[in-house]
This record gives structure tokens, C-alpha cells and sequence, in this order.
């Protein structure tokens, strides 16, 4: 039996805008190199869970948040907000690569956090592109503008800008919604490959997907966890009619 070790956990997690309750009493704990999976309908609270792991909720001042997260047993208020965005980063749905070169995009967090020496920031981006699967298809022109890479290649390349930090935790909400299959494929693919080295937090409501790639799948319906367990086949069995209506309309 495999030992599930913990690096993230929530507890009492709630969010509300306004009157609106989007997070309601979340309890779920996220284990380290795995990929732990969040599925549900949208607008079921799944983005705003993530944006909470590392703190980009409080951007917004119509939201409420009370409850507690810890990383790696410290509450993550703890943590200044860059150490945060550092050790819990994120992949948003839709590739933005900045408006500059590929290598320019993939450095540019690693500038922030002060002075590298240039011939190790060069290993680090290659290192990074590498691990997003993206070098070979760009190391012959690392100057050559990030807007000129395929949707998919674009989306590795936030992969590995993400990377190149070393975060503990890697959050991936619907990344590959606006893809093509090849390139659907491709993410997925890195997904399995880099829970060797991180923790992973996937957001989907594919539920194709999250078979494929799924090592731990929580089902968040209406701002609530309604279940939770290894892999994706507990869903399946679940007795829940909110699970049942959301797999018969889940793509299959």
C-alpha cells in the first residue's frame, strides 16, 4: 500500500462573495508527488480553491476567506506573499506567455528574485524547458518571440516559467481546455512525468482526463467537497446524485 504523505492541507476552507458562499468548509488534503485532481462542474468553486493555496484570492477585495491552510504544516499566512507564489505556483487555462522572447519568458520570475549569475540562469532555463518537455522544439532560437509557439507549446512554456523556481507545488486549472488533442495529449503526458518532482494540483472537469492522470480525485459540487478518494473509479460508485448527473454529462 502506498503512503500518501501530506504537503498541503486545508481546513474549514470558506469563501464568500458578498452573500455568496463559493467555498464552503473545504477539508482536503493534497499529497506530495502525486497528482491530486479536483473535478466538478463549472462554476462549482474549483478555480477560486486554487487561487486560495496561494493567496491570489486576496487580490480581489469582494471575496472573504476564513478557515486554514497549511504548507508543509505552516499556515500559509506565514509566508510572505512572493515566498507563497514561489513554492505554490500556477498554470492558468489559457497560455500567457509575456511579450517577450521564450527565454525572456521563461527567466523573467527567476530575475525577480534577484541577482543569478548569467551562466547559471542559462542552465535553469534550459533545465526548465527540459522539464516542460519544451527544449528540443525551441533550443534552436531561444530569442525568437514566445507569440510565434503553437497554443500548446505556449502552454509548456508557462509550464517551465512556473518551474524554474523550484515550487513545492504545481497548480494546473483546466490547462489544457483551449488545446488541440496532440497538444492535450502532451500536457498530460508531463503531468504524470513531473509528480516524480512535485506536487501536482490539477483542475479539470474532464473526467477522460482525470483518468488518465488522476492519483488522488476530489468531486467539488455547489462550493462543497461531496467525495473524495485514490484514482477516479470511486467516483464512479459513489451514490451521490450530484456525482451521478455530473459523470453522465462529463465528457467520456
Amino acid at each position: 500500500m502506498i503512503h500518501l504523505e501530506n504537503i498541503m492541507e486545508t481546513r474549514k476552507l470558506s469563501v464568500k462573495a458578498g452573500q455568496k458562499t463559493i467555498l464552503d468548509n473545504i477539508d482536503i488534503n493534497i499529497y506530495r508527488h502525486r497528482v491530486n485532481t479536483i473535478v466538478g462542474p463549472s462554476g462549482g468553486g474549483k478555480s477560486t480553491f486554487l487561487k486560495c493555496l496561494n493567496r491570489l484570492v486576496d487580490l480581489d477585495s469582494n471575496y472573504h476567506v476564513s478557515g486554514d491552510i497549511f504548507l508543509e504544516g505552516k499556515n500559509i499566512r506565514e509566508y510572505s506573499e512572493i515566498e507563497l507564489r514561489r513554492r505554490v505556483g500556477m498554470v492558468f487555462q489559457r497560455p500567457n506567455p509575456f511579450p517577450m522572447s521564450v527565454y525572456d519568458n521563461v527567466a523573467f520570475g527567476l530575475r525577480l528574485q534577484g541577482k543569478v549569475k548569467q551562466h547559471e540562469m542559462d542552465s535553469m532555463v534550459k533545465d526548465s524547458l527540459r522539464e516542460a518537455g519544451l527544449f528540443d522544439e525551441v533550443n534552436d532560437n531561444l530569442n525568437r518571440p514566445a507569440s510565434t509557439l503553437s497554443g500548446g507549446q505556449q502552454q509548456r512554456l508557462c509550464i517551465a516559467r512556473a518551474l524554474i523556481l523550484k515550487p513545492s507545488v504545481l497548480m494546473l486549472d483546466e490547462p489544457t481546455s483551449s488545446l488541440d488533442p496532440v497538444a492535450k495529449g502532451r500536457i498530460e503526458e508531463l503531468m504524470i512525468q513531473l509528480r516524480e518532482r512535485y506536487t501536482v494540483i490539477l483542475v479539470t472537469h474532464d473526467i477522460t482526463q482525470a483518468r488518465k492522470v488522476s492519483d488522488h480525485t476530489s468531486m467539488l459540487f455547489n462550493g462543497k467537497i461531496i467525495a473524495s478518494g485514490e484514482g477516479v473509479d470511486f467516483l464512479e460508485s459513489s451514490s451521490s446524485d450530484a456525482m451521478k448527473a455530473f459523470l453522465g454529462d462529463a465528457t467520456v
